[in-house]
């Protein structure tokens, strides 16, 4: 078994890779970036794709997992299971013990009348460290 999860987990990273390619190759190969500096976050990202693939259904939930490269390494499973570790294991805070504190800020906006299902909520919290929240799109704008 530990064997089938080590597997997972570098298959899993290699799909992670060549998502965090495939995103620098098309931003590097835009001419307006290509005048300038220009700084992602495919962790990020890949992180907040994966949490939006749990909420998606269908079609849009394929081509999420196909856009991040999990369709054959256990799809939205195996994506969340690999934000799981990297949640756990490499933005966890280390600062307490001298290392560092990585952090960084994701947001999904849902409007206040629509509902979420339990189970995106439960894994959002559990899985992403995530809050989830609903904002009154219809009522009260937003400012930037």
């Amino acid at each position: 078994m530990e064997t089938t999860l080590a597997t997972d987990v570098r298959l899993s990273v290699a799909h992670q890779t060549r998502f965090a390619l495939r995103l620098a190759s098309a931003i590097s190969s835009d001419p307006e970036s290509a005048t300038g500096n220009v700084a992602f976050s495919p962790v990020s990202l890949h992180v907040a794709l994966s949490l939006i693939t749990a909420g998606a259904g269908g079609t849009t939930s394929d081509q999420l997992v196909a856009i991040l490269g999990n369709e054959n390494a256990g799809g939205p499973e195996g994506l969340h299971s690999l934000a799981d570790q990297v949640v756990q294991l490499v933005l966890a805070d280390a600062s307490i013990t001298g290392g560092p504190r990585i952090a960084f800020a994701n947001g999904v906006f849902v409007d206040a009348s629509l509902s979420l299902k339990p189970s995106f909520q439960e894994l959002a919290v559990c899985n992403y460290k995530s809050e989830v929240q609903s904002v009154d799109f219809k009522n009260k704008l937003l400012v930037k």
